[in-house]
């Protein structure tokens, strides 16, 4: 079967490191021929990469989508208050649809968005690429089978990191919830969407709590100026003192998160847009206005609560899970993609043993020490499509997420184009449930008090 063909509006860290690098990765199942970019700098870059005439390089989305369908899918990465033109413009001019999340960042604009796209029937998935790795197929899977008896509750935690929290919503595109979307919506829709997926009933109440505590200007170190670079006395004990993030501990790094801050990934382009950008600020002196951490409750009508906590101040970027089941637990950890299942029942067949303490496993955990317990290691799989091409590797993107969204999207549009039913496991509806979620938790947090979801 032939490529599918895919413009691009947004060439940003999304488009051109996840949805492009997977087109150069797999030119078999996918190529780009179109881009809209307004940075002349990234389109040239985007352009050579993937060889597109001159003719279809834009500088803004309405350029590309004043034409007749240029390809069979459009993929929309722009800044999250630039999705309704381009999202509704090419669900109108028939284009198969992968949107990068969030959907919407407000819930007017959702409810405007979803309206037109009802209306046109087009083909949408949203990229919430979490779904799709091997680590949270797993944890669906052991649900799903009865592993651990009736579901209870799921403990979602979504650890930042010091750093990334800095970068994105300190100093970055995201740092202003009035500005791009909330930082629930903007970095833990993901987390919303797989509580949704996991728990697979209605959600009926939400209730939030969260602040900015840390990264204010009363927490500022004493003499500390308003950018990094003019000489900050508390260079050597601050956590987030920019150049030795981007200059000295990313000195080898050429990628994200080094591309946001400049192009130019030398150590005098690194160090001149630290003295002349965003990402040269101090942290406490910044004009962010995101909380540092929020903690989300949601009750499902069966009686299923489910709790997500988010949050700047670790040291890991990663998520984290727990399960609680009638019958067992599951607990696991993202970017190890280890998974642990403890069943409240001895291991079949097992005898009793004698043991040192009767409250203590093995590994000294509380607990009768005979409950069934096992591992399970379900990080991201290689691909042996590419063995074969030196250079190319498969994209540990979102632990595998990132490659996993795009397989599935190119099947699905070849099926979609060949007149077949196709269907994205993340589609509108799917979003518009997680989304919805997130706009009541944040009702909930600046009133205080519970929201009531309607149906």
């Amino acid at each position: 079967m032939t490529a599918v063909t895919l413009s691009v509006v947004g060439a940003g860290h999304r488009g051109a490191e996840a949805y492009g690098d997977y087109c150069l990765r797999y030119p078999d199942r996918a190529r780009v021929v179109a881009v809209a970019e307004p940075d002349p700098v990234r389109r040239a870059e985007f352009a050579e990469d993937h060889q597109i005439p001159a003719e279809r390089q834009f500088a803004t989305w309405s350029d590309l989508l004043a034409h007749d369908r240029l390809s069979d899918g459009l993929v929309v990465a722009t800044p999250d208050l630039i999705r309704a033109g381009p999202v509704v413009t090419g669900a109108r001019k028939g284009y198969a649809l992968l949107v990068e999340k969030p959907f919407a960042p407000t819930e007017e604009q959702l409810d405007a968005m979803s309206a037109a796209i009802t209306e046109t029937g087009a083909f949408v998935g949203v990229a919430h690429v979490l779904r799709y790795t091997n680590f949270y197929r797993t944890v669906k899977r052991l649900i799903d089978e009865g592993t651990i008896g009736r579901l209870i509750h799921i403990d979602q935690t979504e650890d930042i990191g010091y750093w990334h929290f800095a970068h994105s919503y300190v100093r970055g595109n995201w740092r202003r919830a009035d500005e791009s979307s909330p930082m629930l919506l903007a970095k833990s829709c993901h987390d919303l969407d797989l509580l949704t997926w996991l728990i697979d009933e209605p959600a009926e109440s939400v209730s939030s709590s969260g602040t900015l505590t840390h990264f204010t200007p009363q927490h500022a170190p004493e003499g500390a100026p308003e950018r990094c670079t003019d000489g900050c006395p508390a260079a050597d004990t601050c956590p987030f003192y920019a150049p030795r993030l981007y200059l000295d501990r990313l000195s080898g790094h050429h990628t994200w998160p080094v591309t946001a801050v400049t192009r130019d990934t030398s150590d005098a382009g690194r160090l001149a847009a630290l003295q002349d950008g965003p990402y040269g600020r101090c942290v406490y002196r910044s004009d962010n206005n995101q909380v540092d951490h929020q903690v989300v409750t949601i009750s499902f009508a069966t009686g299923v609560l489910a709790t997500l906590r988010i949050g700047a101040f670790t040291a890991s970027n990663t998520r984290t899970i727990r399960i609680l089941g009638s019958h067992g637990e599951i607990s696991g950890r993202l970017d190890t993609g280890e998974l642990e299942v403890r069943r409240f029942l001895p291991a079949r067949g097992d005898t009793v043993h004698e043991w040192s303490r009767w409250d203590r496993d093995v590994q000294g955990r509380s607990g009768l020490p005979d409950d069934e317990t096992w591992t399970i290691s379900a990080g991201p799989t290689s691909d042996p499509d590419l063995a074969d091409r030196p250079g190319r590797r498969e994209s540990d993107g979102h632990a595998g997420g990132d490659d996993g969204l795009m397989h599935e999207f190119v099947e699905q549009v070849q099926q979609w184009r060949s007149g077949q039913t196709a269907a994205l496991p993340t589609e509108l509806r799917d979003a518009e449930r997680s989304h919805r979620i997130a706009f009541a938790a944040e009702r909930s947090r600046h009133a205080g008090q519970t929201v009531e979801l309607t149906a």
